[in-house]
């Protein structure tokens, strides 16, 4: 399976990121003065930009002797000039390789999910005493392999969801079925070959199950806890959490319960909130 998996992201180079960001930081940096905030801001709700820069930082070149886990170091390290290259390096690759308009938009309600995800995952580590950068990051990378998969092969991957819903089976499973290797192997072996820290790659390999977690146990049941909420609220932020299927384990180790996870709700509608507003503005 690992050289089959390793075959299968040879070629990745970079993630499809969202167009309109794209755009937007484009236009940031044609202003004499930066702004600093918004530049940063606008990397930190791509999961595209967070992977490059993350990936860029932690280089040999520019690596400290800790591997940066959020994009607001990863920034500090590099600097703005090399962000800049950055940007426009994957708006090459976008012109040249964006998929076709249907895995686009595919691509475009994975991004969504992803940031819903992450700011869940950041109001739940305040609580749970994690840290709220690795938790962000990791939220927002968990479907990361998904994204490869979709962009690599979209009508393979369609048979995989079709699968999902007719034999009502999750999609971790039928992917493994299809590919040999499901969304979640697929994000953490290219996020590893990237560089970017152990706890991050484990909490994205680990968000549909804890098992193997190790030392990063927690950070892995932020992230998936923040996906549960995420599916079961369809990314609103809003209703009844009494029962959140499947994340038992997750609250637990988190020593958090339903009525805690449902308080934390309106922080979490805020939070999205603002990032779409960013998003779409």
């Amino acid at each position: 399976m690992k050289d089959k998996l390793d075959g299968f992201i040879d070629n990745v180079k970079h993630l499809p990121p969202s167009p309109r960001l794209l755009v937007k930081l484009l236009e940031l940096f044609k202003h004499p003065d930066i702004n600093v905030d918004e530049v940063v801001r606008l990397i930190s709700h791509d999961p595209s930009f967070t992977a490059e820069v993350l990936k860029r930082c932690n280089t040999v070149h520019f690596g400290g002797a800790k591997p940066a886990e959020d994009i607001f170091e990863a920034v500090s390290r590099l600097g703005f000039q090399e962000i800049y290259n950055i940007v426009l390096a994957m708006f090459a690759a976008t012109a040249i390789l964006r998929p076709e308009a249907g895995g686009s938009a595919h691509v475009e309600i994975l991004w969504r999910h992803s940031v819903a995800v992450a700011v869940a995952a950041g109001v739940l580590a305040k609580v749970a005493g994690e840290s709220h950068p690795a938790s962000f990051t990791a939220g927002l990378l968990h479907e990361v392999g998904k994204v490869i998969m979709v962009s690599a092969d979209k009508s393979m991957y369609a048979v995989a969801v079709e699968n999902s819903a007719m034999f009502r089976r999750t999609m971790v499973v039928t992917e493994k079925e299809v590919f040999g290797f499901n969304h979640a192997e697929v994000g953490a072996c290219l996020l590893a070959r990237w560089n970017l820290p152990p706890n991050i790659v484990a909490a994205v390999l680990h968000h549909h199950s804890l098992d193997g977690a190790g030392e990063f146990e927690r950070l892995a049941a932020t992230v998936h806890l923040a996906n549960v909420v995420a599916h079961a609220t369809a990314e609103k932020m809003a209703g009844d959490l009494k029962g959140l299927p499947g994340a038992a384990t997750s609250m637990a180790v988190l020593q958090l319960t339903p009525e805690n996870v449902s308080s934390l709700l309106p922080a979490m509608q805020e939070g999205l909130a603002q990032a779409k507003a960013l998003m779409l503005a």
